[in-house]
């Protein structure tokens, strides 16, 4: 009797502890659609506008998912595919500030390399859709370090002040 007791006790503390993680998961996902919405909302006057309502929010998210955030599960696998997807069409809104590059007096060399980094950002970004699909968590994990990689190549040329290495 005690026994099917203490069993009972312990079933039901597990089924809590399951339903809380449940309820933060799906809390985080909400908040994660309800920023992408309000970014995608914003004015996107220029590049430091752009980068800083869309990019660093996709990029946030990206990162405490792969880091913080263990076990990669299956659902978080498919946020981090959608997240990717958006970095995606992101870098090619990108292509459109190219006129706005030169006004603000990059050279050439500049522009060109800065479209670099964008087609990179894009290639690299779905490699990683492509491995959170698959639900690849190495895959996942490589080519997120491949995103960042590209994200410091430009930051290190353009801003150095947000270099993080």
């Amino acid at each position: 009797m005690l026994r099917g007791k203490i069993l009972g006790f312990f079933l039901g503390m597990i089924a809590l502890a399951v339903a809380l993680g449940a309820y933060q998961f799906h809390g985080r996902r909400v908040a994660a659609a309800a920023a992408a919405a309000q970014a995608a909302q914003l004015p996107q006057g220029n590049l430091r506008q752009l980068m800083q309502s869309r990019v660093h929010q996709e990029y946030t998210f990206l990162s405490f998912t792969i880091w913080h955030d263990q076990p990669l599960t299956a659902e978080k696998m498919d946020s981090i595919a959608a997240s990717s997807g958006r970095i995606m069409t992101i870098a090619d809104d990108l292509a459109a500030y190219e006129s706005a590059y030169k006004q603000q007096g990059w050279s050439q060399q500049d522009v060109q390399f800065f479209d670099d980094k964008r087609l990179q950002l894009t290639q690299v970004a779905e490699e990683l859709k492509k491995a959170a699909q698959k639900h690849d968590s190495s895959g996942v994990t490589s080519f997120f370090m491949h995103l960042d990689n590209t994200c410091q190549g430009c930051h290190r040329h353009f801003r150095p002040d947000l270099s993080w290495t």
